[in-house]
Protein backbone atom coordinates (compact mmCIF):
# COMPACT_ATOMS: atom_id res chain seq x y z
CA UNK A 1 0.00 0.00 0.00
CA UNK A 2 1.57 3.49 -1.23
CA UNK A 3 1.50 5.50 1.98
CA UNK A 4 4.26 7.85 1.90
CA UNK A 5 3.85 10.12 4.46
CA UNK A 6 3.92 6.84 6.64
CA UNK A 7 7.12 5.65 4.86
CA UNK A 8 8.90 8.66 5.93
CA UNK A 9 7.74 8.92 9.23
CA UNK A 10 8.94 5.50 9.54
CA UNK A 11 12.06 5.99 8.05
CA UNK A 12 12.75 8.89 10.41
CA UNK A 13 12.20 7.06 13.79
CA UNK A 14 14.32 4.29 12.41
CA UNK A 15 17.81 7.32 11.80
CA UNK A 16 16.87 7.74 15.67
CA UNK A 17 17.70 3.79 16.61
CA UNK A 18 20.34 2.79 18.94
CA UNK A 19 23.46 2.35 16.16
CA UNK A 20 26.62 0.43 16.71
CA UNK A 21 28.94 3.17 18.77
CA UNK A 22 25.56 3.53 21.41
CA UNK A 23 25.70 -0.69 21.79
CA UNK A 24 29.47 -0.51 22.64
CA UNK A 25 29.37 2.76 25.20
CA UNK A 26 26.41 0.60 26.93
CA UNK A 27 28.33 -2.36 27.03
CA UNK A 28 31.15 -0.51 28.20
CA UNK A 29 28.46 1.20 30.98
CA UNK A 30 29.36 0.04 34.42
CA UNK A 31 26.14 0.07 35.80
CA UNK A 32 22.15 0.47 35.54
CA UNK A 33 22.32 3.97 36.88
CA UNK A 34 25.35 4.41 33.95
CA UNK A 35 23.41 3.20 30.56
CA UNK A 36 20.19 5.39 31.74
CA UNK A 37 22.19 8.28 31.48
CA UNK A 38 24.08 7.62 28.75
CA UNK A 39 20.25 6.81 27.02
CA UNK A 40 19.42 10.11 28.50
CA UNK A 41 22.10 12.54 27.12
CA UNK A 42 23.10 10.86 24.03
CA UNK A 43 19.94 8.68 22.56
CA UNK A 44 15.97 9.16 21.23
CA UNK A 45 15.36 7.84 24.99
CA UNK A 46 15.55 11.67 26.01
CA UNK A 47 12.40 12.46 25.51
CA UNK A 48 10.93 9.99 28.29
CA UNK A 49 13.72 10.39 30.45
CA UNK A 50 13.99 14.45 30.53
CA UNK A 51 13.15 15.65 33.95
CA UNK A 52 13.85 12.13 35.86
CA UNK A 53 15.98 11.66 38.42
CA UNK A 54 18.02 8.72 37.16
CA UNK A 55 19.59 7.95 40.47
CA UNK A 56 16.45 6.25 42.06
CA UNK A 57 15.10 4.39 39.41
CA UNK A 58 14.24 0.85 39.77
CA UNK A 59 14.82 -2.25 36.67
CA UNK A 60 11.00 -2.21 36.22
CA UNK A 61 11.00 1.84 36.36
CA UNK A 62 13.14 1.77 33.38
CA UNK A 63 11.25 -1.05 31.75
CA UNK A 64 8.65 0.76 31.87
CA UNK A 65 9.78 4.04 30.42
CA UNK A 66 11.39 2.66 27.53
CA UNK A 67 8.04 1.21 26.79
CA UNK A 68 6.53 4.17 26.98
CA UNK A 69 8.98 5.30 24.40
CA UNK A 70 7.58 3.01 21.98
CA UNK A 71 4.44 3.33 22.80
CA UNK A 72 5.06 7.36 21.19
CA UNK A 73 6.29 5.83 18.13
CA UNK A 74 2.71 3.89 17.83
CA UNK A 75 1.40 7.04 18.70
CA UNK A 76 2.59 8.79 16.12
CA UNK A 77 2.29 5.99 12.87
CA UNK A 78 -1.12 5.62 13.87
CA UNK A 79 -2.37 9.25 12.33
CA UNK A 80 -0.82 7.73 8.92
CA UNK A 81 -2.82 4.85 8.90
CA UNK A 82 -5.83 4.57 6.73
CA UNK A 83 -9.26 4.14 9.36
CA UNK A 84 -9.64 0.29 8.44
CA UNK A 85 -5.94 -0.46 9.56
CA UNK A 86 -6.45 1.42 12.62
CA UNK A 87 -8.19 -1.21 14.25
CA UNK A 88 -5.60 -3.59 13.14
CA UNK A 89 -2.92 -1.72 14.69
CA UNK A 90 -5.31 -0.92 17.92
CA UNK A 91 -4.98 -4.42 18.73
CA UNK A 92 -1.26 -5.08 17.92
CA UNK A 93 -0.67 -2.48 20.85
CA UNK A 94 -3.40 -4.40 22.72
CA UNK A 95 -0.76 -6.12 23.57
CA UNK A 96 0.94 -4.27 26.40
CA UNK A 97 -2.74 -4.33 27.80
CA UNK A 98 -2.49 -7.99 27.23
CA UNK A 99 1.14 -7.95 29.46
CA UNK A 100 -0.03 -5.78 32.33
CA UNK A 101 -3.07 -8.46 32.46
CA UNK A 102 -0.81 -11.20 32.89
CA UNK A 103 1.62 -9.17 35.62
CA UNK A 104 -1.70 -9.18 37.75
CA UNK A 105 -2.21 -12.85 37.24
CA UNK A 106 1.49 -13.64 37.99
CA UNK A 107 1.62 -11.57 41.16
CA UNK A 108 -1.86 -13.43 42.41
CA UNK A 109 -0.27 -16.96 41.65
CA UNK A 110 2.83 -15.55 42.87
CA UNK A 111 1.02 -14.27 46.25
CA UNK A 112 2.94 -10.88 46.05
CA UNK A 113 0.25 -8.06 46.20
CA UNK A 114 2.70 -5.59 46.70
CA UNK A 115 3.81 -5.60 43.21
CA UNK A 116 0.62 -4.51 41.94
CA UNK A 117 0.65 -0.35 41.51
CA UNK A 118 0.55 1.68 38.55
CA UNK A 119 4.01 2.35 38.31
CA UNK A 120 4.24 -1.15 37.60
CA UNK A 121 1.87 -1.51 34.43
CA UNK A 122 2.62 -0.76 31.03
CA UNK A 123 1.47 2.38 29.40
CA UNK A 124 -1.43 1.85 26.95
CA UNK A 125 -2.47 4.10 24.27
CA UNK A 126 -5.93 2.99 23.49
CA UNK A 127 -6.77 1.10 27.33
CA UNK A 128 -10.15 -0.86 27.32
CA UNK A 129 -9.20 -1.29 31.41
CA UNK A 130 -8.09 1.74 33.13
CA UNK A 131 -4.94 1.55 35.95
CA UNK A 132 -7.94 2.36 38.51
CA UNK A 133 -9.46 -0.90 38.11
CA UNK A 134 -6.07 -2.97 37.94
CA UNK A 135 -5.59 -1.34 41.11
CA UNK A 136 -9.18 -2.36 42.95
CA UNK A 137 -7.77 -6.05 42.15
CA UNK A 138 -6.79 -7.73 45.15
CA UNK A 139 -7.06 -11.26 44.45
CA UNK A 140 -8.84 -13.77 41.85
CA UNK A 141 -12.19 -13.44 42.35
CA UNK A 142 -11.64 -9.79 41.69
CA UNK A 143 -9.68 -10.11 38.57
CA UNK A 144 -12.29 -12.18 37.52
CA UNK A 145 -15.07 -9.83 38.61
CA UNK A 146 -12.96 -7.12 36.95
CA UNK A 147 -12.75 -9.17 33.17
CA UNK A 148 -16.05 -10.43 32.91
CA UNK A 149 -16.74 -6.69 31.76
CA UNK A 150 -14.52 -6.40 29.88
CA UNK A 151 -13.41 -7.61 25.48
CA UNK A 152 -11.18 -10.85 27.65
CA UNK A 153 -14.11 -12.30 29.83
CA UNK A 154 -14.85 -15.28 27.85
CA UNK A 155 -11.23 -16.69 27.38
CA UNK A 156 -10.48 -15.42 31.15
CA UNK A 157 -13.07 -17.58 32.38
CA UNK A 158 -12.64 -20.39 30.76
CA UNK A 159 -8.82 -20.22 30.94
CA UNK A 160 -8.94 -19.55 34.83
CA UNK A 161 -11.66 -22.90 35.16
CA UNK A 162 -8.05 -25.00 34.14
CA UNK A 163 -5.82 -23.15 36.33
CA UNK A 164 -8.05 -23.34 39.23
CA UNK A 165 -7.98 -27.22 39.13
CA UNK A 166 -4.08 -27.61 37.45
CA UNK A 167 -2.58 -24.84 39.73
CA UNK A 168 -0.43 -24.24 36.47
CA UNK A 169 -0.01 -20.44 35.97
CA UNK A 170 0.69 -20.93 31.65
CA UNK A 171 -2.33 -22.43 30.83
CA UNK A 172 -4.05 -18.87 31.84
CA UNK A 173 -1.32 -16.90 30.10
CA UNK A 174 -1.39 -19.34 26.48
CA UNK A 175 -4.98 -19.08 26.66
CA UNK A 176 -4.96 -14.71 26.70
CA UNK A 177 -1.68 -15.33 24.22
CA UNK A 178 -4.04 -17.40 21.78
CA UNK A 179 -6.95 -14.69 22.21
CA UNK A 180 -4.43 -12.20 21.21
CA UNK A 181 -2.87 -14.31 18.12
CA UNK A 182 -6.72 -15.42 16.86
CA UNK A 183 -7.91 -11.81 17.50
CA UNK A 184 -4.94 -10.62 15.28
CA UNK A 185 -5.35 -13.88 12.87
CA UNK A 186 -9.71 -12.18 12.23
CA UNK A 187 -8.38 -8.18 11.62
CA UNK A 188 -5.43 -9.68 9.26
CA UNK A 189 -8.12 -11.00 7.07
CA UNK A 190 -9.89 -7.77 6.70
CA UNK A 191 -6.65 -5.98 5.43
CA UNK A 192 -4.88 -8.62 3.15
CA UNK A 193 -2.93 -5.68 2.04
CA UNK A 194 -1.64 -6.61 5.94
CA UNK A 195 -1.03 -10.12 4.96
CA UNK A 196 2.17 -10.48 3.10
CA UNK A 197 4.69 -9.18 5.62
CA UNK A 198 2.99 -8.37 9.35
CA UNK A 199 1.04 -11.05 9.37
CA UNK A 200 3.74 -13.39 8.21
CA UNK A 201 6.02 -12.27 11.09
CA UNK A 202 3.51 -12.17 13.29
CA UNK A 203 2.66 -15.84 12.65
CA UNK A 204 6.22 -16.87 12.38
CA UNK A 205 6.49 -15.83 15.93
CA UNK A 206 3.59 -18.35 16.51
CA UNK A 207 5.76 -21.23 15.28
CA UNK A 208 8.82 -20.28 17.01
CA UNK A 209 7.32 -19.47 20.83
CA UNK A 210 6.09 -23.33 20.52
CA UNK A 211 9.63 -24.32 19.27
CA UNK A 212 10.53 -22.93 22.31
CA UNK A 213 7.98 -24.06 24.71
CA UNK A 214 8.77 -27.65 23.39
CA UNK A 215 12.24 -27.64 23.85
CA UNK A 216 11.53 -26.17 27.77
CA UNK A 217 8.43 -28.31 28.57
CA UNK A 218 9.86 -31.74 26.49
CA UNK A 219 13.78 -31.56 27.02
CA UNK A 220 14.17 -29.54 29.80
CA UNK A 221 11.11 -30.35 32.19
CA UNK A 222 10.62 -33.99 30.96
CA UNK A 223 6.77 -33.47 30.33
CA UNK A 224 4.93 -36.03 28.54
CA UNK A 225 4.07 -35.31 24.85
CA UNK A 226 0.07 -34.77 26.03
CA UNK A 227 1.71 -31.67 28.49
CA UNK A 228 3.56 -30.38 25.89
CA UNK A 229 0.52 -29.89 23.93
CA UNK A 230 -1.71 -29.07 26.26
CA UNK A 231 1.19 -26.39 26.90
CA UNK A 232 1.15 -24.91 23.11
CA UNK A 233 -0.65 -22.10 21.27
CA UNK A 234 -2.53 -24.06 18.93
CA UNK A 235 -1.71 -21.98 15.74
CA UNK A 236 0.15 -23.20 13.23
CA UNK A 237 2.03 -21.23 10.10
CA UNK A 238 4.96 -22.42 8.73
CA UNK A 239 5.26 -25.48 11.21
CA UNK A 240 2.52 -28.35 10.30
CA UNK A 241 0.60 -29.91 13.40
CA UNK A 242 2.26 -33.15 12.56
CA UNK A 243 5.61 -31.49 13.03
CA UNK A 244 4.85 -29.88 16.24
CA UNK A 245 3.70 -33.67 17.56
CA UNK A 246 6.67 -34.79 16.53
CA UNK A 247 8.85 -32.26 18.15
CA UNK A 248 7.33 -32.84 21.28
CA UNK A 249 8.31 -36.38 21.29
CA UNK A 250 11.80 -35.76 21.02
CA UNK A 251 13.80 -37.92 23.41
CA UNK A 252 16.62 -35.46 23.86
CA UNK A 253 18.18 -32.45 22.93
CA UNK A 254 19.94 -34.11 19.90
CA UNK A 255 16.43 -35.98 18.85
CA UNK A 256 14.81 -32.56 19.17
CA UNK A 257 17.72 -30.56 17.48
CA UNK A 258 17.63 -33.28 14.55
CA UNK A 259 13.78 -32.95 14.37
CA UNK A 260 13.43 -28.94 14.24
CA UNK A 261 16.16 -28.93 11.72
CA UNK A 262 14.14 -30.73 9.02
CA UNK A 263 11.14 -28.18 9.55
CA UNK A 264 10.70 -25.12 7.58
CA UNK A 265 13.23 -22.92 10.15
CA UNK A 266 15.85 -25.69 10.05
CA UNK A 267 18.78 -24.03 8.56
CA UNK A 268 19.44 -21.83 11.97
CA UNK A 269 19.30 -24.54 14.00
CA UNK A 270 22.09 -26.81 12.38
CA UNK A 271 25.53 -27.14 13.35
CA UNK A 272 24.66 -25.54 17.11
CA UNK A 273 26.81 -26.10 19.91
CA UNK A 274 24.40 -28.05 22.00
CA UNK A 275 26.64 -27.09 25.62
CA UNK A 276 24.87 -23.62 25.64
CA UNK A 277 21.26 -24.37 23.34
CA UNK A 278 19.65 -23.67 26.35
CA UNK A 279 21.08 -19.94 26.39
CA UNK A 280 20.63 -19.04 23.03
CA UNK A 281 17.44 -20.59 22.03
CA UNK A 282 15.75 -17.34 22.39
CA UNK A 283 17.96 -15.47 20.71
CA UNK A 284 18.06 -18.13 17.89
CA UNK A 285 14.51 -17.61 16.98
CA UNK A 286 14.50 -14.15 17.99
CA UNK A 287 17.28 -13.34 14.80
CA UNK A 288 15.10 -15.41 12.30
CA UNK A 289 12.78 -12.79 12.84
CA UNK A 290 14.91 -9.88 13.11
CA UNK A 291 16.38 -11.13 9.75
CA UNK A 292 13.14 -10.75 8.12
CA UNK A 293 12.42 -7.52 9.61
CA UNK A 294 15.44 -5.76 8.50
CA UNK A 295 14.16 -7.01 5.04
CA UNK A 296 10.73 -5.50 5.38
CA UNK A 297 12.10 -2.21 6.52
CA UNK A 298 14.32 -1.78 3.44
CA UNK A 299 11.29 -1.59 1.05
CA UNK A 300 11.05 1.91 -0.13
CA UNK A 301 7.29 2.19 -1.85
CA UNK A 302 5.03 0.05 0.08
CA UNK A 303 4.72 1.99 3.95
CA UNK A 304 2.65 0.09 5.56
CA UNK A 305 5.95 -3.10 4.88
CA UNK A 306 8.53 -0.43 6.16
CA UNK A 307 6.42 0.15 9.36
CA UNK A 308 6.04 -3.70 10.15
CA UNK A 309 9.85 -4.37 9.74
CA UNK A 310 10.44 -1.13 11.90
CA UNK A 311 7.82 -2.86 14.71
CA UNK A 312 10.09 -5.40 15.44
CA UNK A 313 13.39 -3.85 15.04
CA UNK A 314 12.45 -1.24 17.78
CA UNK A 315 10.44 -4.48 19.92
CA UNK A 316 14.07 -5.84 19.72
CA UNK A 317 15.99 -2.78 20.94
CA UNK A 318 13.79 -2.90 23.93
CA UNK A 319 14.55 -6.24 24.43
CA UNK A 320 18.38 -5.77 23.99
CA UNK A 321 18.38 -3.06 26.72
CA UNK A 322 16.75 -5.23 28.98
CA UNK A 323 19.41 -7.92 28.42
CA UNK A 324 21.93 -5.25 29.19
CA UNK A 325 20.15 -4.00 32.50
CA UNK A 326 20.23 -7.76 33.44
CA UNK A 327 23.56 -8.15 32.73
CA UNK A 328 24.89 -4.91 34.87
CA UNK A 329 22.08 -6.15 37.71
CA UNK A 330 23.84 -9.06 38.04
CA UNK A 331 27.68 -7.72 37.34
CA UNK A 332 27.85 -10.46 34.42
CA UNK A 333 31.32 -10.05 32.43
CA UNK A 334 30.69 -7.77 29.04
CA UNK A 335 32.18 -10.86 27.02
CA UNK A 336 29.47 -13.39 28.49
CA UNK A 337 26.43 -11.26 27.87
CA UNK A 338 27.33 -8.98 24.64
CA UNK A 339 26.37 -12.26 22.43
CA UNK A 340 23.15 -12.43 23.53
CA UNK A 341 22.65 -9.13 21.89
CA UNK A 342 20.16 -8.78 19.13
CA UNK A 343 20.79 -5.43 17.25
CA UNK A 344 24.59 -5.30 17.64
CA UNK A 345 26.51 -6.66 14.27
CA UNK A 346 28.78 -9.71 14.77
Amino acid sequence: MMIPGLTSKVKALYSKILNQSDYHNLIEASSITEIVAYLKNNTHYNEVLVGTDIANLHRRDVEILIRKSILSDFYHLYFYLPVKVQKLFKLIERRYEIENIKFIFRSLHSGHLEYISKERLFPVNHKTISEETFMAIKNFDDALNTFKNSIYSGVITSAYDNYRKTKKLQYLLNAIDFWYFSSLESEFKKTPEFSSNLRDLFFKQVDLINIQWIYRARILFKLSTSEVLNLLLPITFKLSKSEIENLSTSEDLNDFIKKVSSTFYGEYFKNINQNIFSYIIERLCNRILLKEAKQLISETQNGLTVMSGYLFLREYEYKDLITLIEAKRYKIPNDRFNAFLLLIEE
